[in-house]
């Protein structure tokens, strides 16, 4: 059994990245890259970031989106990171499912499987509670076997070599829920980490309740996000 729902979307994540920073850089906004922040002073009126190569950098709010890599200035107690392994295999736009609908298999690990516009077929999943990068690198060729075997299990008619493969990690949280919104202590600097596998949905939802708290309007599930207790 499986459950069928609409109004889902695919998108390119390098292409989406750039998309919002040029929009962003037309709106006037200034990008400094490659910088490191080096430093975090806070302000009772300002908040400053010192930064290695680069300008000193100063502004009345702080928004840090830095993903899993997380600024010691961040309470980091309810934050882990995971590790997540995927695979894309050859073309074959003949043997593909129809409506190409997005895959998630609801189980202990998940699984996840879309398709690419050139028609390849990308499964991932097999995550494991772990950070050490070399360790999680050294495991993609037996992680991509096992991707492949449980995505033939899945759909038998497709051919699920792997052509590609890799690995990343992420952030999470113990309860699944991100963390949106001020400091604790710091009032005028913001954070968004924890997304776990929603970084879309959560991602515009935070865009959303940050901009609204910079602008001073408290938004209804600002407590559901916050920092509390953490």
């Amino acid at each position: 059994a499986a459950i069928l729902s609409h109004d889902n979307i695919a998108l390119d994540p390098r292409k989406l990245t750039a998309g919002l920073l040029l929009r962003a850089l037309a709106r006037k906004a200034r990008l400094y890259a490659p910088v490191q922040a080096t430093e975090i002073e806070h302000g009772r009126d300002q908040v400053v970031v010192k930064t290695s190569l680069g300008p000193t950098i100063s502004a009345r709010y702080l928004v840090l989106a830095t993903g899993y890599e997380l600024t010691d200035i961040i309470p980091a107690t309810a934050h882990s990171i995971v590790s997540t392994w995927a695979i894309a295999t050859n073309r074959q736009p003949q043997g593909l499912w129809p409506a190409t609908a997005l895959l998630w298999e609801a189980s202990e690990p998940y699984l996840y499987v879309r398709t690419t516009a050139d028609g390849r077929v990308i499964c991932g999943g097999e995550d494991e509670d772990f950070t050490d990068e070399e360790h999680r690198d050294a495991m993609i060729a037996e992680k991509a076997q096992r991707l492949a075997a449980k995505l033939g299990h899945l759909l038998p008619k497709l051919d699920t070599r792997p052509e590609f493969a890799w690995t990343g990690s992420f952030g999470t949280t113990a309860s699944g829920l991100p963390y949106i919104g001020a400091l604790p202590r710091f009032p005028r600097i913001h954070a968004v980490m924890g997304y776990g596998g929603n970084g879309i949905t959560f991602s515009q939802i935070a865009s959303e309740m940050v901009s609204s708290a910079i602008g001073g309007i408290q938004d209804i599930d600002s407590e559901l996000f916050a920092f509390r207790g953490c």
